[in-house]
Parts: C-alpha cells; structure tokens; sequence
C-alpha cells in the first residue's frame, strides 16, 4: 500500500508539472505576441528612415512617434503612430486559429481571411508573404520569423506542422533555415526557462536545427521545398551562429555577419538592417545579447533601417526569455486598440477564444484600417493644397521673366538694328 500511493503521489506530481508547464507556455506566448504587437506599432512608422535621420530628427524616442517631420515630401508613406500593422494582425489571426486546432492547415488560414470579404479594408501595410498568402513567397525575407510563435498555440506541435507552416508562406531556403532556428531556439528558451542567450545555447539551436532538416528532408519536398537547397543554408546559418562573435562591437559583427547573407542574396549587403533573415536574425540576437532589458525595443529601433521587422523580433525572443520586464509600460497604456487587444489576448490565455468572436474582432479592425486612412488623406491634402498654391506663384513668376526677357531680347534686338544702320 505504502508503494501504491508512492506511486500515486508521483504521478500527481508528474502531472502537475506538466499542467504547470503548459500554462507556462501559453502565458508566455501570450506576453511574446503582446510584445509583437507592441513593437510592431512603435516601429513601422519609422520603418526604413536611417539611423541618423531618426537621430537628427527625433533624437532618443521613449514612445510612439509621429513619422511626420522626418518624411518630408514622402507623406503618402505615413503611418499612424501607435497602431500595428498587418504583421501583428496576422500573428494574432494565426495565434488564435491554431488555438482551434491540433496540427496547422493553411487552407483554415486562407479560408477564414476569405471569409472577412475585401482583406486590403483590414490588413495595414502588408509587406513580403503577406502579400502573396494564396501562393507561397520566394524571396527571402524575414517577415516569417516573426510569425514563428504561432505555432506554439498547437495543441500538438510537430515536424509536419512545422514544414508545412513555413513552407505555405515561404518557400525561400535562407527564410526556411532561419524560421527552423527560430522555433528550436523559442523552444529551448520555453522550454528551459532559459534568461540568457549565450553562445552555448546558439550553438546548440544551430546543431538542433540542421539536424531537423536533415531528417526531415522528404517532409520539405513534399511541401513544395527543395531540400537540398534547405539543408545547404541551414548548414550556412549553423556555420554562422556557432562562431558570431557577440561580443565584438557592432563594426566588427557586421562585417563577420555580411558574408553569410550575400551568399544566399542577389544583392550585395553592406549593413545588417536590410530586409533578409541572415541579416535581421543575427542582428536581433545580438541586440537582447547586448542591450538593457529596459530599453531593448528603444535601442532596436535606433538602428534604422528596416525595423519595422528588427523591432518586434528583437521583442519576440527577448519576452520570450524576461516577459513584460522588456516592454515599457507607456507602450502597453497608449497603444491604439488598447482593450480589444487586452480582451483578445484573455481569452487567448483562457482557451475560450471563438471564430464568432475572431471575426469580429477584424471586422473592427477594418475602421481602424480607414480612420488612418483618413488622417493620412487629410495629411497629403494639406500638403498638396500648399503646393498648389505655391506653384501658381512659381508659374506667376515664370511668366513674367518670359515676358521681361522676350522684351529685353526685342529692345535688344532693335537697338542692334539700329546701330548696324548707323554704322553703314
């Protein structure tokens, strides 16, 4: 008998450490897509100024910023501050969806979009696979890593749900390669309750990952990847993790960095804030390796370049690893859509999230989508009012130095005439 409740009471324990565990991870996602959500909204106005323009004009931000001043005559590029965009509208879609499910199917995603009727109403500034989400994108971009958390609302992960999620938005061998780091790599954080990305644990992940590809491997051919190409970047981005020198200056990280992404680029790269997931990635470990818990998504952002990407990657792994310590609370209070994101991300928590509830949600969505709309048209009316009426002087003024000129030309003229006449 005394065996028998042994037994028993270490079952229970068992088994509340797994219940433990599981309500861990889903508060834990709940904090990494509220961080997401968060510096997607304080990043995408400013998203490709430079990092000196940003400074000149702005100096050090400490909260959402209006993009205005430092736009100049390019207003029809606006962003309302404060307000996400249609990555973290995806993130949230995605998160919610898979909380329905066990294993991921796109075509639930595809259908339930449909469903809302015209997406451009409601999805703001698409940009990379979110613009081609009935047919995978190729290009390799890094709009993807930051959906990767997703993922972890499956009532069971596994390698068939993982392949087919990122092959269905991107078929890109480099994008592939990092999207496997970056679910290994949350994993170990999540899993491991780890506060500290260090060069064992990223040596590690990259080991993890470029053994997953090449087990997996028939699984990316019958997604519609090209598995050798798979294998070969991962083993790019397993030879560039295991050596990145974290801690080297930022000159110095660049330029070890630079190489590894120009392999799998058409372009030549010069600087690590450029749209591609050997860049941003290493550039975003190295940020929450570097920087104050307090100030990681502020000094993210003070990077320039594309930070509407860097920004909430950069967010994703560092809640992932000290939760809302990394999220200021001025961002959390001012946020645009403030309760309707809090009460979404409960019932996420809560398990008790239903489509009914999802579609209205973005069916809301849709006016905030055309109050931003109305503000940047009432913007560029403002401006071009002012150009028209400063062109109607330009012409005013044109006209009359055509004038002045053509009379002088003629009394010129005649006078030359004349003196001709005198001479003769």
């Amino acid at each position: 008998m005394h065996f028998a409740v042994l037994i028993y009471i270490f079952i229970l324990d068992c088994y509340q450490q797994v219940y433990c565990s599981i309500t861990m991870d889903r508060s834990k996602l709940i904090q990494i897509l509220h961080g997401i959500i968060i510096a997607d909204a304080l990043a995408s106005p400013l998203d490709t100024l430079s990092a000196e323009h940003i400074h000149n004009v702005f100096g050090t931000i400490h909260d959402y910023t209006d993009p205005a001043p430092a736009l100049k005559n390019k207003l029809y590029l606006w962003k309302k501050p404060a307000l996400y965009t249609a990555l973290s509208q995806y993130c949230i879609l995605l998160s919610a969806l898979n909380a329905q499910q066990d294993t991921y199917v796109h075509q639930h995603t595809c259908n339930f979009i449909s469903s809302l009727g015209d997406s451009s109403r409601i999805f703001r500034h698409p940009q990379g696979f979110l613009q081609h989400l009935q047919s995978p994108y190729d290009a390799p971009t890094a709009e993807l890593l930051i959906c990767i958390p997703a993922l972890f609302f499956l009532h069971k992960q596994n390698p068939i749900s993982i392949i087919h999620f990122i092959l269905s938005h991107n078929k890109n061998a480099a994008t592939c390669a990092a999207s496997v780091f970056v679910y290994m790599l949350l994993e170990t954080i999540i899993m491991r309750q780890l506060i500290a990305l260090d060069s064992v644990v990223l040596k590690q992940t990259a080991e993890d990952a470029y053994q997953f590809v090449q087990e997996h491997s028939a699984l990316f051919f019958n997604n519609g990847g090209n598995p050798q190409n798979i294998i070969e970047a991962t083993k790019d981005l397993h030879d560039l993790i295991i050596n990145l020198p974290l801690e080297s200056d930022e000159t110095h990280y660049t330029r070890y960095c630079i190489p590894f992404a120009n392999r799998w680029s058409k372009n030549e790269y010069t600087r690590l804030t450029v749209n591609h997931p050997f860049t941003l990635l290493p550039l975003a470990l190295y940020c929450v390796h570097t920087g104050q818990k307090d100030s990681l998504l502020y000094s993210a952002i003070h990077k320039g370049g594309k930070i509407s990407l860097l920004t909430p990657l950069v967010a994703l792994l560092a809640t992932a690893m000290y939760g809302y310590e990394v999220i200021p609370q001025n961002l959390m209070d001012t946020i645009v859509n403030k309760k309707r994101i809090l009460q979404l991300l409960a019932l996420l928590q809560s398990h008790s999230i239903s489509i009914n509830y999802l579609t209205d949600f973005f069916q809301n969505e849709a006016k905030l989508t055309q109050k931003e709309l109305e503000e940047r048209e009432s913007k560029l009316k403002h401006i071009k009012s002012k150009q028209t009426g400063k062109n109607k002087d330009k012409d005013t003024y044109t006209s009359m130095t055509y004038h002045v000129v053509e009379s002088w030309t003629k009394l010129d003229k005649a006078k030359w005439k004349k003196e001709r006449r005198r001479k003769k």
